[in-house]
């Protein structure tokens, strides 16, 4: 071998070594991923300035491949300094998965995450073949940002059995809520609150169930919406305006039909890759950082009003806490992107829904906000802000049934709600120092099954920033940033367990602990080496009742990182409870 190729070689194999894997526990999509009926390759696209500049393809389904599970596998490299990117995927103008990026080292990462794309199968199968959208906006800056994020998507078939009911069972439509601007060759997310995000829908007649998904994420002035502040409180210590943001802590996601609401979703706090401390989510990502979750809402109560033939609107909306109004509930800031899908699953042809008994039950809910200032009276009588305590708690619950009679066949159908928040932060000096306790829970029925379902999201969250000038994290400094959280549920997953991919309910617990110290320098992307420490742990169990044998009944991780180093990894298929989840305290 000559001299110069196994040069080549050498390095080849060094960097190889040295790109590292970033990781996100989660439960497989199925047991076994190496052996589909058939795969394909949908695209490889580099996103370097790629704002505003998606990719842009169709998704053809394979020929002459007898298959019923679909799964993407999404594969990532970077390499360079970069932020944490969201990004998202489209099959025309439904949005089918959120996610968002790791950020990259100068000797380069990489990262895989599969989900499973089999309840969206009617778009997967479409004879007019869908666009497909996947917008990843980045920003190569000359020496400072110099990350492109190189992305690939792979299709893989199965052809599983499905047990309940005999057969997969997808919706046989799916409407989109959302600017539907595909054909402008552009993603189609509401940006609220600016946008009206509202849609007008005529639905099939015979539909006999109808459930709308809702994806919905906080960004810029909104991604840690939860440390925020009532508004009247963002400029609590002078000197250091613009650190603390309004509209409260608190945050709703609603979904209107006919201007009447239908649902909420009280969402999981997403923790992106570059969020309150860039140190402490490599090589283990946040909890849901590669798969932001949708929450479902079954509006079939509704479907009498629905098939009369006619449009009828459907919007999402996110609100916030308003200490002056009478029920609480105020405006947000910018931005929150969000999108919905309307799944309807239809009757015998020629048979039309008819409703009786429509009975919407949702009072407003119910809020407490306690605040304590302190402050420091000096000789001249000059009040000085200390320290800002405050707690804010809620709670809601709402009901909305109806009789529904399709084919001389009559039922009676609900979908209800119970939810409840707490959050208590505490801040000083100057609020670079703040530490948060929250939690939300909730749990839902509907018509779907007769099980109900409950989450409990438990959060503390500690950070101490020392920055050069006040306020100003552009110059160096360092934050101390202390999380644990968990994210626990238990119930049935609506779309799932109708489309058949799920037979009987699931339970999801998994608990994060990370203690990260970080120092930046003026790219604040990068850390600086021989100062950044991190310590940080991933406990993962889930337990389903999948709708084949090739799905995953039992599954657990452990994964144990240092340094940007991840020094213990071990899991597979079967239960292993794990520690207790976090518990909330406040410092």
């Amino acid at each position: 071998m000559k001299t110069s190729h196994l040069c080549s070689l050498l390095s080849f194999i060094s960097q190889a070594q040295s790109v590292l894997e970033v990781i996100q526990a989660a439960t497989p999509p199925r047991s076994d991923l190496r052996t589909p009926t058939c795969r394909q390759h949908v695209f490889t696209h580099d996103f370097g300035n790629s704002y505003g500049s998606p990719y842009v393809g169709y998704y053809v389904p394979p020929r002459d491949c007898v298959y019923t599970t679909t799964i993407f596998n999404l594969s990532v490299t970077s390499r360079g300094r970069q932020y944490d990117r969201l990004a998202t995927l489209w099959l025309g103008d439904v949005e089918v998965w959120r996610t968002s990026t790791a950020m990259p080292t100068q000797t380069g990462i990489h990262w895989s995450f599969q989900k499973d794309m089999t309840i969206w199968d009617t778009l997967l199968r479409s004879q007019d073949p869908p666009k497909i959208i996947f917008e990843l906006n980045n920003i190569i800056d000359g020496d400072r940002y110099t990350g492109f994020f190189n992305a690939t998507l792979e299709a893989l078939y199965f052809d599983d059995i499905y047990e309940r009911k005999g057969r997969l069972q997808p919706a046989e439509y799916i409407y989109a809520i959302s600017t539907r601007s595909s054909s402008s060759n552009t993603t189609s997310l509401f940006s609220l609150p600016e946008d009206s995000a509202a849609v007008d829908l005529a639905l099939p007649q015979n539909a006999k169930t109808a459930v709308v998904s809702i994806m919905a994420s906080g960004n810029a002035a909104e991604e840690f919406w939860f440390t925020n502040v009532p508004t009247e409180y963002i400029n609590t210590f002078p000197g250091n305006e613009g650190w603390l943001y309004g509209y409260s802590p608190f945050r709703e996601v609603q979904l209107l039909i006919d201007n009447q609401l239908a649902g909420v979703s009280w969402p999981f706090p997403i923790l992106f890759t570059g969020g309150v401390d860039p140190g402490a989510w490599r090589p283990i990502v946040g909890i849901d950082a590669y798969e932001l979750p949708s929450f479902e809402i079954d509006v079939t109560p509704w479907l009498g009003l629905l098939t009369d033939g006619e449009p009828h609107s459907f919007a999402l909306r996110v609100v916030g806490y308003d200490t002056l109004t009478e029920d609480g509930i105020g405006p947000v800031g910018e931005n929150w992107w969000v999108s919905g899908s309307v799944f309807v699953w239809i009757g015998e042809a020629g048979e039309q829904t008819i409703a009786e008994n429509f009975k919407s039950d949702i009072p407003p809910p119910l809020f407490d906000f306690q605040p304590t200032l302190g402050t420091y009276t000096a000789e001249d009588s000059t009040v000085t802000n200390t320290s800002f305590y405050y707690s804010l708690t809620a709670i809601r619950s709402l009901t909305i049934s109806s009789k529904l009679t399709i084919g001389g066949q009559s039922r009676l159908v609900s979908w209800s709600q119970n939810v409840t928040y707490s959050n208590i932060q505490n801040m000083t000096d100057f609020a670079f120092n703040q530490s948060l306790a929250m939690i939300s829970s909730g749990s839902y029925s509907s018509s779907a099954s007769n099980i109900v379902s409950s989450y409990t999201y438990p959060m503390n969250l500690f950070s101490a920033y020392k920055v050069q000038s006040e306020g100003a994290t552009t110059n160096p400094g360092s934050v101390l940033c202390l999380v644990d959280r968990s994210k626990l549920s238990d119930g049935i997953s609506i779309l799932p367990f109708l489309t058949g991919t799920l037979a009987g309910p699931e339970t999801l617990k998994t608990r994060q602990n990370v203690t990260s110290h970080y120092h930046w320098n003026s790219t604040i992307v990068e850390g600086t080496a021989g100062l950044d420490t991190m310590d940080g742990e991933v406990w993962f169990s889930s337990s389903s009742s999948p709708g084949t044998k090739s799905g995953v009944q039992t599954y657990h991780r452990y994964a144990k990182e240092k340094d940007d180093a991840l020094v213990v990894d071990r899991g597979g298929m079967g239960h292993n409870p794990g520690p207790k989840y976090a518990t909330v305290t406040c410092r």
